[in-house]
């Protein structure tokens, strides 16, 4: 099992969200976070007083199979081919238990 961190623009959530369906990954969590310090002129905050660049950040949990599939579609769907774009991790899971039913593993997503 995988998680996959990816951080991206918040202008694409929406296209990487129905990409990922397409993929038939209609399921994930995201959050608004804010980064510093990676690049000061970012486009669209050049005149703000504060360092803090908007983002979303976006977490999937998927079986191994599925991994590259995922990385692709987000890399592919969220670049615009300027600073910013964002980045993607990934980790290897040792468990995963749904607090609903018991379910383990592959059969928890």
């Amino acid at each position: 099992m995988i998680k996959i961190e990816a951080i991206i623009r918040s202008s694409v959530l929406h296209e990487v969200q129905d990409a990922l369906a397409k993929e038939g990954i209609p399921t994930f969590s995201s959050y608004q976070v804010q980064i510093t310090g990676i690049h000061k002129a970012h486009e669209g905050v050049k005149n703000k007083t504060s360092d803090f660049i908007p983002k979303v950040k976006i977490e999937i949990l998927c079986t191994d199979e599925n991994e590259e599939k995922i990385v692709n579609t987000i890399q592919k769907t969220a670049n615009t081919g300027e600073k910013g774009d964002g980045v993607v991790f990934t980790y290897s899971l040792d468990k995963l238990v749904k607090i609903k039913d018991g379910k383990t593993g592959a059969d928890a997503i």
